[in-house]
C-alpha cells in the first residue's frame, strides 16, 4: 500500500507461470477492467501534463540546453577516453566530456575495464551532437548503480552511441514532476548501434521512457531490456508510457526491446495510464524490421507497443507481451493512425481485455496485413488475434488469423489455421523467432510483396525458400532448426522481483525526502 493507494504491478506474462509464493509475496491482485475505457488524447502535451504545476518536458529540455558549438570550420574530432574513473581526472570520461565540441567523438574502445560505475550522477552532454564508441556492449558498461540517469542531452542535434551497454539508470522525479528517460534522455535525435540499454527506471506522476526518452530513435543491432516506467504519487492521478522507449519516431533493424514494463499507482477514482509497455512512439510512427518485441507488460493498455502516425511492421516478431486490464496484448493501434503489417508473426500475447494480438481502438485508420501470422494469442474477455472497437477494413493478402472478432474485415484469403508455432527461440540471426514445423499450413502460403532476400533472421536465411515464401516472420530452410527457447519462468520471475524491488526503493526514497521536508 502507498498512501491509502494500490500499486498496480505487473501480473504473469502469457504463458509464463510464475511462482504462487513469488506472487504472494511481492503483488497484489490486479482485478480486469469490466469494459474498454476510451484512449487518452493524441495532443502533446499528454494529460496529466495540462496541469500548471508541471513543466511540459520540451520546455523543461530547452532550459537545460548549454551547447559548445564547435568553430566555424573546425573539423569533428576523436578525444580518446584512456581512464576507467569517474572524475576529473585527465583522460577520464567526464574530463573528455567537457574538453567535447559539437560533433566530437569519444572513443572508449581501448579501455580494457570492464565497468565505469558513475558515482558523480548523470552525464550531461551540452552538445548539439556527440558520439560515444565503446569497444563491445559485452566489453563495456556505463553503470549508474540507481544513483542517477546515465546520459542527459539536451541538445537539437544526434546522441549515437555504439558498442557499449548502459545499465542502472534511474531518475525520480520530485513532487508533481515527470520522470523521463531512465537511462537516456535526449531532446532530439538518439541513434543505438550494437549497443544494450538494460535495467533502468523513470519515475514520476508522468513517466516516460523507463529506459529511453528520444525525439527520432534509430537503433541496430541493439537491445532495450529489463526496464520501467512507474508512474508514482502519494495522491494525484498517475500515467506511465513506454517502459522501455518513448519515441517521437523509430526506425528499428536488427533490434530486440524486452522484458520492459509500464506500470502505475492507482490512487482510485483518479484516472491512472498505463501504456506501451515496450515501446510508446508518438506523433510520427516509423519502421520496425527484422526485430523482435517480446515479454513486456503494460497494467493498461498495449503490452509490446503502440504507436501515433503510419507505422510499418516487416520481418518481425511481437511475442509473449501481455496487459493486465485493457485492450493490445501485442500491438494496439490507436485513433488515427494505421499499421502495414508484413511478413510478420505476432504471437504468444494476452490481453485483459480484448484483442491478444493485435486491437484497433475508435477511429483506427484501415490497415495493411500481408503474408502474416497472427495467431495463439489470448484475452479475457474471448480469444481474438485480432480485435476492433468498429468495423474496420483491413487489405492485404496470403495472412493467417487463427481468431478474428467480428469488426476486423480482413482479406478474403486469410486462412484460419493452427499455425504450430514453436517456442520463441534462438533459431539463427541476432533476434528470436517462432519457428516453423514441418507440417505448418504457414509453409509456402506466404507472399513476399517487396522482393526482400532474407527473412527476420537476415544473412543466410532466404525469404523465399525453394521459390515460395512461408507466412511469417520465419521461412523454413528445408533443414532441421535447432531452437533454444526462452526460460520463461525464471527470467520473467527474475524480471518481476527486479523492478518491484527498485519501486520499493524508490517509494521509500520518496518517503525519506518528503519527511526530511
Amino acid at each position: 500500500m502507498h498512501n491509502g493507494a494500490s500499486i498496480h504491478r505487473p501480473h504473469r506474462l502469457a504463458r509464463r507461470v510464475l511462482a504462487l509464493s513469488l506472487i504472494a509475496a511481492l503483488s497484489e491482485a490486479v482485478a480486469v477492467a469490466a469494459a474498454l475505457p476510451a484512449d487518452i488524447p493524441r495532443q502533446w502535451p499528454l494529460p496529466h501534463e495540462r496541469s500548471a504545476q508541471i513543466t511540459p518536458l520540451r520546455a523543461r529540455l530547452d532550459a537545460m540546453r548549454l551547447s559548445r558549438p564547435a568553430p566555424a570550420g573546425a573539423q569533428p574530432r576523436v578525444l580518446n577516453v584512456t581512464s576507467c574513473a569517474d572524475d576529473d581526472s585527465a583522460g577520464s570520461l567526464r574530463t573528455e566530456l567537457e574538453l567535447a565540441l559539437s560533433g566530437d567523438t569519444l572513443d572508449l574502445s581501448r579501455l580494457t575495464c570492464s565497468t565505469i560505475s558513475l558515482s558523480q550522477g548523470a552525464l550531461k552532454v551540452e552538445l548539439d551532437d556527440l558520439t560515444l564508441i565503446g569497444p563491445g556492449a559485452d566489453r563495456l558498461t556505463l553503470d549508474a548503480a540507481g544513483r542517477d540517469r546515465i546520459l542527459l542531452h539536451p541538445g537539437s542535434g544526434t546522441l549515437t552511441i555504439e558498442g557499449l551497454t548502459l545499465a542502472h539508470g534511474r531518475f525520480d522525479a520530485v513532487d508533481n514532476d515527470v520522470g523521463f528517460g531512465g537511462c537516456v534522455a535526449t531532446g532530439s535525435d538518439l541513434v543505438l548501434r550494437h549497443s544494450v540499454i538494460r535495467d533502468c527506471l523513470a519515475v514520476g506522476v508522468g513517466s516516460y521512457g523507463g529506459a529511453v526518452l528520444s525525439g527520432y530513435l534509430t537503433m541496430s543491432n541493439s537491445t532495450v531490456s529489463g526496464s520501467t516506467a512507474f508512474g508514482d504519487h502519494p495522491t494525484n492521478g498517475t500515467a506511465a508510457y513506454g517502459g522501455g522507449v518513448f519515441a517521437y519516431g523509430v526506425r528499428i533493424l536488427d533490434s530486440t526491446i524486452s522484458g520492459n514494463s509500464a506500470i502505475g499507482t492507482d490512487n482510485a477514482p483518479l484516472s491512472h495510464w498505463e501504456i506501451g509497455g515496450g515501446l510508446f512512439i508518438a506523433r510520427n510512427g516509423g519502421s520496425i524490421e527484422r526485430s523482435t518485441i517480446s515479454d513486456n507488460f503494460a497494467i493498461r493498455f498495449a503490452g509490446g507497443l503502440t504507436q501515433e502516425g503510419e507505422l510499418e511492421l516487416r520481418n518481425s516478431t511481437i511475442s509473449g507481451n501481455s496487459t493486465a486490464q485493457d485492450d493490445g496484448g501485442g500491438l494496439r493501434v490507436r485513433q488515427s493512425t494505421s499499421i502495414r503489417v508484413i511478413n510478420s508473426t505476432i504471437s504468444g500475447n494476452h490481453a485483459g481485455s480484448r484483442g491478444g494480438g493485435i486491437s484497433f481502438i475508435d477511429n483506427a485508420l484501415p490497415s495493411t496485413l500481408i503474408s502474416t501470422i497472427v495467431a495463439d494469442n489470448q484475452s479475457s474477455f474471448g480469444d481474438d488475434d485480432v480485435y476492433s472497437t468498429m468495423p474496420l477494413p483491413v487489405s492485404g493478402s496470403h495472412n493467417l488469423v487463427m481468431h478474428s472478432a467480428a469488426n476486423p474485415q480482413l482479406p478474403a484469403d486469410t486462412l484460419g489455421d493452427n499455425p504450430l508455432l514453436l517456442p520463441l527461440a534462438d533459431n539463427g540471426g541476432p533476434t528470436r523467432t517462432h519457428a516453423l514445423p514441418a507440417d505448418s499450413p504457414a509453409i509456402d502460403n506466404g507472399d513476399n510483396p517487396d522482393s526482400r532476400s532474407t527473412d527476420q533472421r537476415g544473412a543466410d536465411y532466404l525469404r523465399e525458400y525453394n521459390g515460395s515464401a512461408d507466412i511469417g516472420a520465419f521461412e523454413k530452410q528445408g533443414i532441421a532448426t535447432v531452437s533454444v527457447p526462452l526460460d520463461g519462468l525464471s527470467r520473467a520471475a527474475a524480471l518481476i522481483l527486479a523492478g518491484l524491488l527498485a519501486i520499493s526503493a524508490g517509494l521509500r526514497r520518496r518517503r525519506e525526502r518528503q519527511s526530511s521536508n
